[in-house]
């Protein structure tokens, strides 16, 4: 088993540095436009951000808000989209021995954490020096949350597929639910700045608990009053392991 193992990480490796390599590939610099999007994309939110800056508390510099907030949840996003997409792009590969779909999903979601983990880290370091956004309360914290959301991402991406294998417009669809994911999420907003009233409607979302954890890692002036580790923990296990299996069943009854 550890052989077998062993050997599926190396096709996932392979894998993803092929997926590396053709990224932007019609591009002179390629993989870097990858980093480049991303960055315009924050750069774009942070804009929005500011216009709408009342909806974080003061104490929170609002680069550092924004990315502890918008990172975790483009790299769910990001990570459960890609690997609804990947498959039909690169079916071929799959004519290559020992490379399975679980291989190229895997490699998918493995390029998502390096250019968004990359980005996360860099923007992190840059905007806590220019903003004096001070020591993280718990670093341990913050890097275990991230990697949750990626995690989160690799088992909601799982749990699609059969949707989108047996009726692919509903990708489409997707879209929409999104958008919705991106404003409930508490990227633009703490919780406390909701009143408790709804909080009862809004405290499902696993990735509002991302959001308001990863701020209460890093802020000394920020208690999440509804942050839940063992809840975002939880919905990851599930999911992941709900997708897997899903993923099999419909690999048997529907093959590529």
């Amino acid at each position: 088993m550890i052989e077998s193992l062993s050997s599926h990480l190396r096709v996932v490796k392979a894998l993803t540095v092929r997926e590396m390599e053709s990224s932007n590939s019609s591009y002179v610099y390629g993989y870097a436009w990858a980093l480049v999007e991303v960055c315009i994309s924050m750069a774009a939110l942070l804009v929005l951000k500011i216009l709408i800056h009342a909806l974080s508390p003061p104490a929170m510099p609002p680069v550092l808000f924004l990315l502890l907030g918008a990172v975790p949840w483009f790299t769910f996003h990001n990570t459960a989209l890609g690997m609804l997409q990947i498959l039909p792009q690169r079916r071929k590969l799959l004519q290559l021995p020992h490379v399975t779909p679980l291989d190229i999903l895997f490699s998918k979601a493995t390029l998502v954490l390096c250019t968004y983990g990359s980005i996360f880290f860099v923007g992190l370091l840059a905007a806590d020096y220019f903003e004096i956004g001070g020591v993280p309360r718990s670093t341990a914290g913050l890097v275990l949350i991230y990697l949750l959301s990626w995690i989160m991402g690799i088992g909601f991406g799982l749990s699609l597929l059969p949707l989108v294998r047996i009726y692919p417009p509903a990708l489409k669809l997707l879209a929409v639910i999104w958008r919705f994911g991106l404003i409930l999420s508490g990227v633009y907003f703490t919780i406390s700045k909701i009143p408790p009233l709804y909080w009862g409607y809004l405290t499902w979302n696993p990735m509002l608990h991302v959001s308001e954890l990863m701020r209460t890692y890093w802020f000394y002036s920020y208690q999440t009053p509804i942050g839940n580790p063992y809840y975002v923990a939880s919905c990851t296990i599930g999911l992941f392991v709900f997708g897997l299996l899903l993923e099999r069943y419909i690999r048997l009854r529907f093959p590529l």
